[in-house]
């Protein structure tokens, strides 16, 4: 047995039903952590893995919008969990239209859409909760087939042309990267660092959804030769700028997590999810 000297040492992970799920399990496992994937109708106190102390990681709300009704069950159901900490993954989502050049953990959420007030909810849900910490992540670009990075990829294979906002700005995070960090987090969480706070976490670097596209682009091309046909155009009319960059002082200062840039590893996610876009389907 391998003694990680982590107190405690298991992990509850709550899933989001997409790409989140396998990657956290396998990071977790990885540095040592007994894991357990679980759903909501798992979150019964008779059933809750707690014999020697638990660190839940919820990533319910990181499912979509169709899932959102479900994240807020979570939430309403590890408030009664005997748990050691509880880190809940949240988003820039909560905030309205951006007022800073970057938004700080200071700012006052202020959803404008119903996705926003969802997460939100789920936030103040838990704000009742003992030992909860709470992490907002930037524009999740790959989560699932229905993000950025799967949309692109798919209409790429296609032969259609894609449509990208070249005016809203925002500090994107890959799975990996959110990996990560949440890995990190749960590290220290186990290892006696606080064990509640709000934290923002964001790339190194923004870009636009153009920006990002053109990156992919390359990537493709350095797979499938640069005579490989793609179509990058802006909406007919200028979008409203919805710019949201995230301030990611707070997690440097209380855990020493570094930004990296979102750039680090695309070429092997663009692998990746073309080789999952292009499997027959069973």
């Amino acid at each position: 047995m391998c003694h990680t000297g982590y107190q405690p040492d298991t992990v509850a992970l709550i899933g989001a039903g997409n790409a989140i799920d396998s990657a956290l399990q396998k990071g977790l496992q990885k540095v040592g952590f007994r894991v357990q994937l679980l759903g909501r109708e798992q979150l019964a106190v008779e059933q809750f893995p707690a014999r020697s102390g638990t660190i839940v990681i919820n990533a319910a709300s990181c499912g979509g919008g169709a899932r959102m009704g479900e994240a807020k069950a979570v939430c309403e159901a590890l408030k009664g969990l005997p748990y050691t900490a509880l880190l809940h993954l949240s988003s820039y989502g909560v905030f309205g239209r951006a007022r800073r050049k970057k938004i700080d953990e200071e700012e006052s959420p202020s959803p404008t859409s119903e996705r926003g007030r969802d997460w939100l909810a789920c936030e103040e849900i838990l704000s009742t909760a003992d030992n909860v910490s709470i992490l907002r992540l930037g524009w999740q670009v790959d989560r699932s087939e229905d993000a950025l990075l799967g949309r692109i990829l798919r209409s790429l294979l296609n032969g259609n042309p894609v449509t990208l906002d070249e005016t809203s700005k925002g500090n994107p995070v890959t799975v990996a990267d959110l990996v990560r960090v949440t890995v990190a987090v749960a590290q220290q969480l186990a290892s006696g660092a606080p064990r509640s706070g709000l934290y923002h976490y964001g790339s190194a670097d923004t870009c636009t959804a153009m920006d990002f596209g053109r990156e992919v682009v390359d990537r493709v091309r350095s797979l499938y030769g640069e005579d490989f046909a793609a179509v990058l155009v802006a909406p007919a009319t200028v979008p409203e700028d919805r710019s949201f960059v995230l301030s990611c002082e707070r997690l440097r200062d209380v855990f020493g997590i570094q930004q990296r840039s979102w750039r680090q590893g695309l070429t092997r996610q663009v692998e990746l999810w073309l080789e999952r876009l292009q499997k027959p389907e069973s």
